[in-house]
């Protein structure tokens, strides 16, 4: 394994789980652009070569596959170089920013033989595979669907020097801002820093995970995808946005994502209400270990009924696992780049809709 990029999500879960699964995975190679990161993360996890630029880890060889975590204006870009240079790939969601780099990824796959599996770890939460299972048989019954986030962010939960930091090289990095606004602009018509912030950062980049798992459930269900997107909005300078969908069966479907950095408190809640039932997954911040995720079903049978569930396993340790399974075992990918197409669609729409 090749790890592209060695940022929070790269330090705080796949390089500690990649390295702990060492009957699985052999950590190959990190590409890291700040040489202070890259040098304190191979000695930290004995990787044995490093480099700043992922093109020449591809040239040097020796890898089956590369984990991208890099900027989400790159992701397209290294996926589709890893999968002509014969590798498989797990990117970190977003997969990309424009749906004609989702049209191109998807055929580079098929051509290449290869695996390609989205950052999805929510598909690998126990306490939402309960929730499938427990789903009724349609979504005949489906009255609304609510997904409301509050995220301050990392600060909470790392201590002071636990994620290493260091300067990248000014060139790489207005490279790095100038292709993101650039794809910024072809999704949506415009690349200033709010419009970055909001479609980038906000809609692809954090409200994507919950409108994921939401259609994993609605196709479930048998709801037809990808479905209407009647709203979007976003205010505080992209900070927070939500949008609105109207599903086949006549329910309603609301999310908001609002990053409010000046009250420590993280809260994610997703709600499937029906006629008979509700159902409800709570979740803890994605950075804090063997924290549950809470599921509750709600019924009536005599009186209120009250099933409640928590779930301790690592979601992001999964699904690591299960990209190893679909390469050396073969087994169907959960989070296909199909998937991530379709979550990309439809919050593009929620930000059109916007205006």
């Amino acid at each position: 394994m090749a790890v592209v990029g060695g940022g929070l999500v790269a330090q705080a879960e796949h390089l500690p789980y990649l390295s702990q699964f060492r009957d699985r995975f052999e950590l190959a190679a990190l590409v890291e652009p700040s040489e202070r990161v890259r040098e304190a993360l191979a000695a930290r996890y004995g990787i044995p070569r490093t480099f700043g630029d992922y093109r020449r880890a591809l040239d040097a060889g020796g890898l089956d596959a590369v984990v991208i975590c890099s900027p989400a204006g790159t992701h397209a870009e290294v996926a589709l170089a890893a999968l002509d240079a014969g590798l498989h790939v797990f990117v970190e969601k977003p997969m990309c920013l424009t749906l004609a780099d989702a049209d191109a990824i998807v055929p580079a796959r098929d051509r290449a033989g290869k695996v390609v599996q989205v950052g999805y770890m929510k598909r690998f939460d126990p306490a939402y595979e309960l929730l499938l299972e427990e789903l009724p048989p349609s979504a005949a019954g489906l009255r609304y669907v609510s997904v409301v986030v509050n995220d301050p962010e990392f600060a909470p939960f790392f201590t002071q020097g636990e994620i290493v930091r260091g300067e990248v090289p000014r060139e790489v990095v207005e490279a790095t801002r100038r292709a993101e606004s650039e794809q910024v602009e072809a999704a949506v018509g415009e690349g200033s820093p709010e419009v970055v912030t909001a479609f980038s950062e906000a809609f692809l980049g954090s409200l994507v995970h919950d409108v994921n798992l939401v259609h994993g459930a609605l196709e479930r269900l048998g709801e037809p995808l990808p479905a209407e997107v009647v709203g979007g909005s976003w205010w505080a300078g992209g900070r927070a946005v939500a949008g609105s969908v109207r599903l086949a069966s006549g329910a309603r479907w609301d999310s908001a994502w609002i990053q409010i950095l000046g009250v420590w408190e993280y809260h994610e809640a997703v709600l499937f209400m029906f006629d008979d039932r509700v159902q409800r997954l709570t979740f803890p911040s994605p950075w804090l270990k063997q924290s549950p995720t809470r599921y509750e079903r709600t019924t009536t049978d005599e009186g209120r009924a009250l099933a409640v569930a928590e779930r301790y396993e690592e979601s992001f340790a999964r699904e690591l696992l299960h990209f190893h399974a679909c390469v050396v075992d073969g087994i169907e990918c959960r989070t296909p780049p199909e998937q991530a197409r379709l979550d990309i669609d439809v919050l593009t729409r929620m930000f059109l809709a916007s205006r």
